[in-house]
């Protein structure tokens, strides 16, 4: 009997491999910028991730062709290791793809669970990270801004939820809050994370308001972090949110006249 997810392959295989071709210019910008490091990080990365997929496709008794087929885990992994710091060690890293692959699995794989692995993966092993996370970085940034972009162009994702947040951090800017558009990690986890269906409200509207109330929780205690990274703090605002995700969809439905 075939799986619901091997009937979809076509379709959400060719999603994933786009979203992860969005990724490229972030990847050979890291790449000029810290060189031979930012290799090891993503193979380390890649290959862990992987690797652990194709484990649990075995366990579950798939094919494991699926794990490439359908590049959930590579884009996984690769999102890892652009947020995680160059400095960090090779068993952490390890650590964070095959959590993040995991939690995915946890709840029966591709487009299942309700948070996504990579926030939770991020959060739970931010205190153990040798340095603080990569923060403004001007070149990178612009190269996640084009990728996302590009999404949205391709009607990957829906525009809702980005646009609901840059509303409020654009509306904030007066306020000192410029220096956040300089942190990569805030436009990876806006266009590949916060774009994610599975953890977003169902209804446009829900996911408006769902993007601007990101916004102004990380507008919020960004005031209060004298310009570091928020990265982790942003992966906590984005676990909260999702978890809101079901009681937005709930709030908004048309209440029925009797």
């Amino acid at each position: 009997m075939t799986s619901t997810t091997m009937r979809l392959a076509p379709s959400l295989a060719r999603r994933q491999g786009l979203t992860l071709l969005a990724l490229l210019p972030g990847v050979l910008v890291l790449l000029m910028q810290q060189g031979r490091p930012a290799l090891i990080n993503l193979l380390l990365a890649l290959y862990s991730s992987l690797l652990t997929d194709m484990t649990c496709q075995a366990s579950r008794k798939q094919p494991l062709a699926t794990s490439w087929r359908q590049p959930d885990c590579l884009l996984t992994g690769l999102m890892l290791a652009l947020m995680l710091p160059m400095a960090t060690p090779a068993g952490l890293l390890l650590a964070a793809c095959m959590m993040a692959v995991l939690w995915r699995h946890l709840f029966g794989g591709t487009a299942h669970g309700p948070f996504h692995p990579v926030l939770v993966s991020l959060l739970m092993l931010s205190p153990w990270l040798a340095s603080p996370l990569p923060a403004q970085n001007i070149a990178l940034s612009l190269a996640l801004l084009a990728g996302g972009v590009w999404l949205l162009w391709r009607r990957l994702n829906a525009w809702q939820v980005p646009a609901g947040f840059c509303l409020v951090l654009l509306v904030s800017l007066p306020l000192g809050t410029g220096w956040l558009l300089l942190q990569p990690a805030l436009w990876l986890l806006l266009g590949w994370v916060m774009t994610d269906g599975n953890s977003t409200p169902i209804t446009p509207r829900g996911r408006l308001i769902h993007g601007q109330a990101a916004g102004l929780l990380c507008v919020s205690f960004a005031a209060l972090t004298h310009k570091a990274d928020i990265t982790p703090l942003l992966a906590a605002i984005l676990l909260l949110m999702s978890a809101a995700a079901p009681l937005v969809d709930q709030l908004l439905q048309p209440r029925q006249r009797t």
